[in-house]
């Protein structure tokens, strides 16, 4: 085993692990955004670092010789430089692409950004031309000029990648997104710019009694990684927020708590009695008390409505599963819904004559909802699109598809919970989509939401993923003739 003067090689594994837990969980939050797909990829890389030390002092490959090219190596030693190349010279242009997705340049200059991506690499293929990825570990002690270089290369870089992300906070500190984007800033840059100081910095000074003062990153990791965790349950964080609830797992959970049951119980019993009084009240014909009347009768029917969507769309789902032709499915659902409404209606339905098992009413239901909601999106003219196709033999894909307005990054977070709206119109009463969720869950399946409020390419897209074939847990399944199974 090498000889060591930092921490154990124990705790640098530790170390390792927490880094890369960290940044998966950045990746798991939203998997498809390319903000979190490339911090994942610069959190592993820049975990090299600490990863090589463990490798290299634990003394894994310690004495065992391998040969490349007609050149003997030492297997420890021809590791520790490449992952030291692979930190060196690979790491940091990743870190600017991070950045760049960041401010978004991807879709306000794609040419560019294309461009700056190959130009951001160049020096990585200079460094291995120049400075061989087998001999990077010696270049400190060998060719300290060298060293020079790439210390300032990687600080440069460094800069390069924090200063769009500043100056996006600076534009945007007034945006509903702010707060977000600054806790991702946070956790991008703090520990990138730990570890450029106390590595390059400190070496470029000669400061021996500090180089391994980069180590003390773990601390930093350490609450970064709570801090996550920490807004995971509040705010959000990365794209992802978690809710804590609470229930009794010893028996039967209930899908809404007992305290809105409670009120959506009371409330109906008190609309009997504002219901008689206002039909009192007409029958008097009280001279100028018509508008307050008509006020009262209106906000008792939106109460109404909302008792009845309450009971409706909160209740447990029980299903009764029959075959359904996807395409009379999608047809219903834009009939009843998109009737008269100015604008482009398009249904595709691949493989043509494709049916789908599930509940009819429910899953019609769901469609109206989220027809709805596109049209009230779009407003008098746009183009729908509601869509069926198989991508694979057990998965059915429906997708409500709408030019609109889109939906705020902020917003999207919290679309399924219930009570939520992003209307103040009063007749949204954010039920809809939780509703929706719950008939999909019932189902087996998942909803998938895609938005963008970019001038060109606004819109949103519901994908209701539902698995064929597979067994559908629910209270209760009939086939069509009605018998229970």
């Amino acid at each position: 085993m090498h000889n060591f003067s930092g921490l154990p090689a124990e705790i640098l594994l530790l170390f390792t692990v927490l880094i890369w837990a960290l940044y998966f969980l950045i990746y798991l939050s939203s998997p498809e955004n390319k903000v979190n797909q490339w911090a994942c990829i610069c959190g592993f890389l820049l975990s090299i670092g600490v990863f090589k030390e463990y490798i290299y002092y634990r003394g894994i490959f310690e004495g065992i010789q391998v040969t490349f090219f007609q050149v003997d190596y030492a297997l420890d030693e021809l590791l520790n430089s490449i992952l030291t190349a692979v930190l060196y010279y690979l790491a940091m242009p990743c870190v600017v692409v991070f950045s760049l997705y960041f401010c978004r340049m991807d879709r306000r200059h794609p040419s560019l950004f294309r461009m700056l991506c190959v130009l951001l690499f160049v020096p990585v293929v200079c460094f291995g031309m120049l400075y061989p990825w087998s001999q990077t570990r010696e270049i400190p002690l060998s060719d300290p000029m060298a060293y020079t270089v790439v210390a300032v290369y990687n600080l440069l870089y460094g800069i390069l990648a924090t200063v769009p992300i500043l100056f996006t906070l600076i534009k945007e500190r007034k945006d509903i997104r702010f707060r977000q984007r600054r806790l991702v800033s946070l956790i991008a840059l703090l520990p990138l710019w730990y570890w450029l100081l106390t590595l390059f910095l400190v070496h470029l000074l000669e400061l021996e009694s500090l180089y391994k003062l980069w180590q003390g990153n773990a601390l930093i990791i350490l609450g970064l990684f709570l801090y996550y965790v920490r807004h995971l349950f509040r705010d959000g964080i990365w794209g992802m927020r978690l809710n804590r609830v609470h229930f009794d797992w010893t028996g039967e959970t209930e899908q809404v708590p007992e305290n809105i049951r409670y009120v959506i119980h009371m409330l109906k019993n008190e609309l009997i009695k504002l219901e008689m009084c206002t039909n009192s009240l007409r029958r008097m014909k009280i001279p100028g008390a018509d508008r307050e009347l008509e006020i009262m009768e209106h906000s008792v029917g939106h109460i109404q409505e909302f008792v009845r969507r309450s009971n409706s769309y909160t209740q447990k789902i029980m299903l009764s599963l029959t075959d359904v032709k996807a395409e009379e499915l999608l047809q219903a659902a834009a009939e009843e819904t998109a009737h008269g409404w100015k604008g482009n209606v398009e249904i595709c339905v691949d493989p043509p004559g494709a049916v789908l098992r599930c509940d009819y009413s429910h899953m019609k239901e769901v469609l109206n909802n989220l027809v709805g909601n596109a049209l009230d999106a779009m407003g008098e003219d746009g183009t729908l699109e509601l869509g069926y196709r198989k991508p694979r033999k057990n998965i059915a894909l429906i997708s409500v598809r709408d030019t609109g307005r889109g939906i705020p990054e902020s917003q999207i977070n919290h679309i399924f919970e219930l009570y939520h709206s992003g209307y103040s119109d009063g007749r949204h009463m954010g039920m809809g989509l939780y509703y929706c969720q719950n008939v999909v869950r019932a189902h087996g399946g998942y909803i998938q939401v895609k938005s963008s409020m970019s001038p060109e390419n606004h819109g949103t897209a519901f994908i209701l993923c539902i698995p064929v074939g597979r067994n559908i847990s629910a209270e209760t399944e009939t086939d069509e003739n009605g018998t229970d199974h």
